[in-house]
């Protein structure tokens, strides 16, 4: 029988590239910010002459179903607005057919060539123990894709909440529009322009450290429910190998943002939700709207 890559890639499942890849950028953020004084995550944006108030919130992209929480201040907020905001517009039809679409090298290359025999030897072995599929199969992800699925083993639990989902249902519901502050496109190929032996560095740092992945996981779940982005952003000390894409994953992303959050704030009340290390630090959202006049 003939091999067929594309059929044992959708068996994969697609959906779970969906929720790896939203997890990977949540679990790199908080290992590449500053500090942030106020222990907070969500946010009432006022000033600069608006009419009625807009929120921001911080998420985590996944947790545990047992630790999963919202308050009423939050689905307050949420109900006083008339637009829904997220990174990514995940209420697209063609979400999933992109997300599948852009996880993949280009003509579903196989990068397996592009590994050192001492890489290839680990990311097989790591992969078949988990996914039933070594590089041979699973090469024709991207390192961005193949990064996602390692992370995702780093969650210590069977049911996973989304908040962005949360939020997608709550907009549903009361009929009021979900949009994105960038493209499934842009953040699948964030890393496209990085050198290859880079991402596959970084891919087999995160394999060589996956055993510590659940520890910093729950650690990190710990400081969300503690609503302390001063205790996530710490936890950069300890991972100073991902520094080098603060800009990159974090800083150049916020500054993009901010014109664009300007002009739903002033058209309507707006809830805004984003990972909450966007919220952090000099260069985080936070600061840079309150850079721009709002309070």
């Amino acid at each position: 029988m003939k091999f067929n890559r594309e059929d044992r890639f959708k068996k994969i499942g697609v959906k779970l590239l969906v929720f790896a890849a939203s997890f990977l950028f949540g679990m790199l953020l908080f290992r590449t910010t500053h500090a942030q004084e106020a222990n907070a995550l969500l946010w009432k944006i006022e000033g600069k002459d608006l009419k009625k108030a807009s929120y921001l919130y911080g998420t985590i992209h996944a947790i545990c179903k047992d630790d999963f929480f919202l308050t009423d201040a939050v689905n307050s907020a949420q109900s006083e607005t008339e637009l829904t905001v997220l990174e990514l517009d995940m209420d697209d039809p063609q979400f999933m057919q992109k997300m599948q679409t852009h996880m993949m090298n280009p003509g579903m290359k196989n990068i397996s060539e592009e590994f050192t025999e001492d890489q290839k030897a680990a990311a097989d072995k790591f992969f078949a123990a988990n996914y039933g599929a070594g590089l041979a199969q699973l090469g024709i992800l991207k390192p961005f894709g193949l990064l996602a699925m390692v992370i995702q083993k780093a969650i210590p639990c069977e049911t996973i909440e989304s908040y962005e989902q949360t939020f997608i249902k709550n907009a549903k519901n009361r009929e009021v529009e979900v949009v994105g502050l960038e493209t499934m496109e842009f953040q699948a190929t964030l890393f496209d322009n990085e050198p290859m032996a880079e991402q596959i560095s970084l891919l087999m740092q995160s394999i060589e450290d996956a055993e510590k992945g659940t520890e910093d996981f729950n650690r990190l779940v710990k400081a969300y429910k503690d609503q302390d982005l001063k205790a996530m952003s710490d936890l950069m000390l300890e991972s100073p190998e991902y520094a080098k894409y603060e800009d990159l994953m974090l800083n150049d992303r916020n500054k993009d943002w901010i014109p664009k959050i300007e002009a739903f704030v002033k058209e309507q009340p707006t809830f805004i939700a984003v990972g909450a290390l966007h919220l952090a630090g000099e260069n985080g959202v936070i600061q840079l709207l309150k850079k721009e006049g709002y309070k």
